[in-house]
């Protein structure tokens, strides 16, 4: 099995910053490229220093000879840190641009992008600093054509079960089907959380305190059960007409805040995946609000996966803006 569904052996691509900064998941992606029989591609971006004055400008070339040498450094050692550990080919990238622009046009035909966490100085987190989502992470989340997985450390010791959002929505589904696959690549469990809140009854007049919450709850609660039951049995189905059949669980929990569920279920999983966008996202948001929380919060890695939608209109985009780029 692919490391996405649907897709078969090809290529994982992860972007560093740094080897110290991004060492799990450089290891994280290595042994998903394994799995998959795919090919390893690690990607490190530098920019051209600005020059704000002639002087500045005289020592860019410089300085960027210098970046240079330490990006190139840092792919050595990242190519040495998983040698030997997958079947496939490792190459390295090293971009001159932005490094969001840079992981874009890497992730456009890779099945997978994985990025890390980056680890802010207490003076900016408080005084227990801590690892942070770096914008390039939540851009990549955000505009990423394929599946993104953002590590922030190794995981839960000895999870394997996968935690995966579900609330009907088409990124729910094709997260869900996403992480069928990959347990059935590794032996794990599947479980799927249904997170429901009773719906407001307006029908008890205009005035807004008489505004309550509809009586028959536990008609709401069979309905969603009910939901996430069928699509679990259908993964399931699924599962054993690809490869071995996965188990697949799904719990229906109520409450009012999705990411908090998710979040606690996360603790002992090895992996938590979202869809990029549910239900209750605006129309105009590239990541849902429960899938920005959980990026944010998280520590175990997370997986974002669009819709297959979402995933043409990010790779059309990506395109666009390679052909821009290829005429400038």
């Amino acid at each position: 099995m692919g490391v996405d569904a649907g897709a078969g052996a090809g290529r994982v691509v992860v972007g560093v910053n740094t080897l110290e900064g991004c060492r799990d998941a450089v290891e994280w992606a290595a042994d998903a490229a394994d799995r998959a029989a795919a090919d390893l591609e690690i990607v490190r971006a530098v920019q051209f220093p600005p020059a704000v004055d002639v002087w500045t400008a005289g020592y860019a070339p410089h300085i960027l000879d210098q970046l240079d040498v330490a990006a190139r450094d840092d792919l050595a050692r990242a190519r040495d840190l998983v040698r030997g550990r997958l079947h496939g080919d490792v190459r390295t990238s090293l971009v001159h641009d932005h490094p969001r622009p840079a992981l874009l046009r890497a992730a456009l035909g890779a099945d997978l992008l994985v990025t890390g966490a980056r680890w802010h100085h207490r003076l900016r987190t408080g005084v227990f600093g801590g690892f942070q989502l770096g914008s390039t992470s939540l851009f990549a989340a955000s505009h990423a054509p394929c599946p993104v997985v953002v590590v922030r450390g190794p995981g839960s010791a000895g999870a394997r079960d996968l935690v995966v959002g579900f609330d009907g929505s088409p990124s729910s589904r094709s997260a869900a089907r996403w992480a069928v696959a990959h347990a059935g690549a590794t032996g794990a469990a599947v479980r799927v959380l249904l997170v429901w809140h009773p719906l407001p009854d307006v029908t008890l007049g205009t005035d807004p305190s008489a505004v309550g919450y509809r009586q028959d709850h536990e008609r709401d609660e069979q309905e969603a059960r009910t939901r996430l039951l069928e699509f679990c049995e259908e993964l399931r189905e699924e599962s054993q007409r690809t490869g071995p059949r996965v188990d697949v669980t799904g719990t229906a929990v109520r409450g009012d805040h999705p990411q908090d569920v998710l979040l606690a279920a996360a603790g002992d999983c090895a992996l938590l995946v979202v869809g990029s966008r549910g239900h209750s996202a605006f129309t105009s948001a590239l990541v849902g609000s429960t899938s920005h929380a959980v990026l944010h919060r998280a520590t175990t890695p997370v997986v974002v996966v669009p819709d297959a939608d979402q995933a043409a209109h990010r790779r059309a985009a990506c395109l666009r803006a390679e052909a821009r780029d290829t005429v400038h």
